[in-house]
């Protein structure tokens, strides 16, 4: 199982690549089964190629992230909140909750967003 460190990094990898709309660098942290909940209960992305094709388009948009809170974790579940800044609309929060892999990968990723909790 990964470290507390380990999973903390991937975390801050993820949060990079995501905010410099890198794809395939967002990509090389899942395993290749994994799933994306986004927003949860509403969608799923099954497998790495489903994950990559909406990454592409959400990385069309213009936005910034930033870590908002710390990260928790316990055993292979971690959780923390993103900042989502797009121009014309108000800062708000996105939290996510992943579950990671004994390879390190994200295996799940459900995405809780809301707009009207605004920062």
């Amino acid at each position: 199982m990964p470290t507390r460190d380990e999973i903390c990094s991937v975390i801050d990898s993820y949060v990079k690549y995501l905010g410099d709309h890198d794809v395939g660098r967002l990509m090389s942290l899942f395993a290749a089964d994994a799933v994306q909940h986004e927003p949860l209960g509403m969608r799923t992305y099954t497998g790495v190629d489903e994950i990559r094709a909406f990454a592409t388009e959400n990385a069309k948009v213009t936005f910034t992230v930033s870590r908002y809170s710390p990260i928790t974790v316990t055993g292979r579940f971690a959780a923390m909140q993103l900042r989502v800044q797009r121009e014309g609309m108000p800062d708000f929060l996105s939290t996510d909750l992943f579950e990671f892999g004994e390879d390190g990968k994200i295996v799940s990723l459900s995405v809780v967003l809301d707009p009207q909790a605004q920062v």
